[in-house]
């Protein structure tokens, strides 16, 4: 019974003990939308209209089912105004923003890489902090 009682904590603790490998994953899912983002490309011209069509039917058929009445149809109708009234984009802004979201990607998988990797990121922080609120007293006392 008591070989029993240590071979169950064991086995339980070691599967907690390997569990533990959440910024490893989150560090991995982040890279795989970023390499699937590059592959992809930026959508298409054709793919927006598609989806703005899919919305303006979606807002339709949900002004349209009655089950809404007073503000919530106001809201819906507004949301539906503001589709049909935005305009497209043409495929260069797509594709800048497109870049623009890859770059903040690459920047967010190195800053994970930091923080992750580099046990003395935290010193490094509380020591930038000291000093710029030591920077901001020597700046109020000067103008006293």
């Amino acid at each position: 019974m008591k070989y029993l009682l240590i071979f169950i904590t064991l086995i339980l603790s070691s599967v907690t003990i390997a569990d533990d490998h959440k910024p490893d994953r989150a560090m991995f899912e982040t890279k795989m939308k970023l390499d699937l983002a590059e592959l992809k490309g930026p959508p298409l011209l054709v793919d927006l209209k598609a989806k703005r069509a899919s919305r303006i039917a979606d807002l339709n058929l949900l002004i349209n089912s009655g089950k809404y009445e007073g503000r919530a149809l106001e809201r819906l109708s507004d949301m539906r105004e503001k589709v049909v009234n935005a305009e497209l984009p043409s495929q260069d802004q797509i594709n800048l923003r497109h870049e623009r979201k890859i770059k903040v990607m690459k920047n967010r998988v190195k800053m994970m890489d930091r923080r992750f990797r580099d046990p003395r990121r935290d010193q490094m922080m509380r020591d930038r902090e000291r000093w710029e609120h030591r920077k901001q007293n020597n700046k109020r006392a000067k103008k006293n």
